[in-house]
């Protein structure tokens, strides 16, 4: 236990001194029969994410007294991979970063596309408000950019323009808007609603019969 002790200490220096690393503890690394040297983490930097048990790796020795690497240890995905030197965890860490870093400049370049997106569909609907005289909000996520269109003081219609459908549904908007601003002034009502809201009792005209 001593050695193994000395040993684990030693391996947790090398691991924390490794650019992107965060060491983790576990109660049960102090129990004689543990053969766990180090636990360490790689947090995304471009993230505040917290730290979850299960993104952890171990670095342990396994029966044969081998030196291996497990990823998800506790669970039926487990991954072990064998380490030779330091070297190899080093060169892990630092291909584990650049993933990091590709997939944060993809995001920001599809929060761009999206950004993009917003601003043109938000500028047809104002040059549309500013000619029919209605107000109007947006609000956006990462798949879709919200219209809220007032119709009266009372009532507002809610359209969701998908971004990847965005080429699409931009020549319609105005179009979409317009039509449905007039069945409103004509003193129609409408909603979109779903299928299992259809009360039971009544049954569908089919367009075929």
């Amino acid at each position: 236990m001593t050695n193994l002790s000395a040993t684990a200490r030693t391996w947790q220096e090398k691991v924390i001194a490794l650019e992107g690393t965060l060491l983790s503890n576990h109660p049960g690394d102090r129990d004689s029969r543990s053969r766990t040297l180090c636990r360490f983490t790689i947090p995304d930097p471009h993230t505040a994410s917290l730290y979850l048990r299960r993104d952890e790796l171990r670095l342990e020795y396994n029966n044969d007294h081998e030196l291996i690497v497990k990823a998800h240890a506790n669970t039926k995905s487990q991954i072990v991979a064998s380490v030779s030197d330091l070297s190899e965890i080093e060169g892990f860490v630092r291909s584990v970063l650049a993933q990091y870093a590709r997939r944060h400049a993809l995001a920001k370049k599809r929060e761009k596309v999206r950004g993009f997106k917003s601003k043109a569909i938000v500028a047809q609907v104002k040059a549309l408000a500013k000619e029919e005289q209605f107000d109007f909000a947006t609000e956006s996520d990462t798949q879709k950019l919200k219209l809220f269109v007032k119709l009266s003081e009372s009532h507002l219609i809610e359209i969701h323009v998908p971004f990847s459908q965005f080429e699409k549904n931009l020549p319609r908007l105005r179009a979409t808007i317009s039509s449905m601003r007039e069945l409103y002034s004509n003193g129609l009502r409408f909603k979109v609603a779903s299928i299992k809201t259809f009360p039971w009792k009544l049954e569908w005209t089919k367009h075929h019969a």
